[in-house]
């Protein structure tokens, strides 16, 4: 009996390794160290559901065998996706895929870090709705005119089961329609940047940022959990692609909490300014 739950671990391991070297090939990109294609990949299998909740991951040294890769390099990686929320880590155990909610592997403008010990807090978001709208005033001036509207998508982004933030993005009609048609995973526990990248050849090259203290809407006080009374900061964000090119403009409201948001520009991600 223990001979056989040996050999199905050591077939388990074997797969879920090939499945990082497959993915660890597809993430390298030129200027992207070694650690952060490593971040990604894993990062990618485990939101396609290719590693799943609960899985164990494998050891550092068969990564480095596997990938030819120093051990430091794992070991960071994996450090990294523990302090995302990607994995976690047990002593004398191993490296798992965490369970049940899949958290935001690339934060972006959800950075907050915890007040005692400045570690960044897992981010997860949930998909509220998304539908064809006429844009306002800001959205036209920030995307300009589209004949057929704007896609929006709409998430409540939680923090660490702490507190929750509301999001609102839009997209060009003309170009991004088919986000209305994505399935439901693929706009919601992930990066929508990502998505713009991945799908629509449409990577985030900067961001312009504005923030602004108010009073939030009242569907959103109540989204969110504050009442309507209560101020918030609202965030403002326009992305932009190749040749400064608009492709989505962003409200988030944060309610007022104790953890500090670290405000950074694009395209940040943590992986992206690794060395190697």
């Amino acid at each position: 009996m223990q001979g056989s739950a040996i050999a199905v671990t050591d077939v388990g391991r074997s797969v879920a390794l090939q499945t990082i070297v497959d993915a660890f090939g597809d993430a390298q990109q030129p200027g992207l160290s070694k650690t952060a294609q490593l971040y990604n990949a894993i990062a990618r299998m485990i939101a396609a559901g290719r590693i799943r909740d609960g899985e164990k991951l494998p050891g550092e040294r068969d990564l480095c065998a596997a990938l030819g890769i120093s051990l430091g390099t794992a070991q960071k990686s994996l450090n990294l996706l523990m302090r995302d929320g990607e994995v976690e880590r047990q002593h004398g155990k191993g490296t798992f895929a965490r369970g049940t909610r899949r958290a935001l592997s690339q934060l972006w403008h959800y950075r907050f870090r915890d007040p005692r010990s400045g570690a960044l807090l897992p981010v997860y978001a949930k998909l509220v709705g998304r539908e064809q709208v006429d844009g306002d005033a800001d959205i036209i001036r920030a995307l300009g005119t589209d004949g057929g509207g704007f896609v929006q998508i709409r998430r409540l982004v939680n923090i660490d089961d702490r507190f929750s933030c509301w999001s609102e993005m839009y997209f060009g009609m003309a170009r991004f329609k088919r986000l209305l048609r994505l399935p439901k995973s693929t706009v919601e526990s992930v990066n929508l940047k990502q998505v713009l990248s991945d799908e629509f050849d449409a990577p985030t090259l900067a961001v312009d940022q504005t923030a602004k203290v108010m009073k939030p809407p009242v569907d959103v006080a109540k989204a969110i959990g504050v009442a309507a009374r209560v101020t918030c900061m609202r965030l403002q964000i326009l992305a932009t692609s190749r040749r400064r090119e608009p492709i989505t403009f962003q409200r988030i409201y944060v309610p007022p909490v104790d953890c500090e948001l670290e405000l950074v520009d694009a395209p940040l991600e943590n992986t992206r300014s690794l060395a190697a």
